[in-house]
């Protein structure tokens, strides 16, 4: 054990290449899984600054039977963020993702109703191909805010925008999104 709680804390470099392409923005669709529904969720154990949010690929299973699901979100309306909460000496990551379902009809406003307590895991896709998981099997995501609306105008977005939070941290997931069929 650390003589100090700080002894084993990472320590590396943060190098960025100014000719990387780095996108900002998120894909169009939103996946989500009820908690419920989740198996097991295994969260990282390395220490290393990439390691500590990195979810394996076999990290999240899904119960038999169960999976994932997936919602259209409308482009460049969508934003993930990794809040930091807390006092200083105190501080903690939090996870929250935005996004706007495009249409104001039955389905889109049926499912903020029918998922509006629901403990519920998140992920979407970033513009660069990483999956982001909001929510986990212990700590899970809910619907923070909604304002479904119709629109002013012709020209106005006619949908479902929503904030989804979780006290959890944000993690990245490296293994694959598997949507389920509806069944009747």
């Amino acid at each position: 054990m650390a003589d100090n709680c700080f002894d084993n804390q990472p320590h590396e470099n943060v190098d960025n290449c100014p000719n990387d392409e780095i996108s900002g923005g998120l894909a169009t669709t939103l996946f989500h899984i009820p908690v419920a529904f989740v198996e097991t969720f295994t969260l990282p154990t390395a220490t290393t600054l990439e390691g500590r949010l990195t979810i394996a690929a076999a990290g999240i299973v899904p119960k038999t039977g169960k999976g994932w699901k997936s919602i259209d979100v409308l482009v460049d309306e969508n934003e993930l963020k990794a809040p930091l909460i807390g006092n200083k000496g105190n501080k903690k990551l939090t996870s929250e993702v935005g996004i706007y379902i495009p249409g104001f009809k039955k389905k889109t406003i049926g499912f903020i109703d029918a998922f509006k307590n629901t403990p519920t895991i998140y992920a979407i896709p970033d513009a660069n191909g990483q999956i982001w998981i909001v929510g986990t099997k212990l700590l899970p995501a809910f619907i923070d805010a909604s304002d479904a609306t119709s629109g002013k105008t012709m020209a106005d977005n006619s949908g479902v925008p929503a904030t989804i939070k979780s006290n959890a941290k944000l993690y990245a997931y490296d293994g694959e999104i598997t949507v389920t069929a509806d069944t009747p």
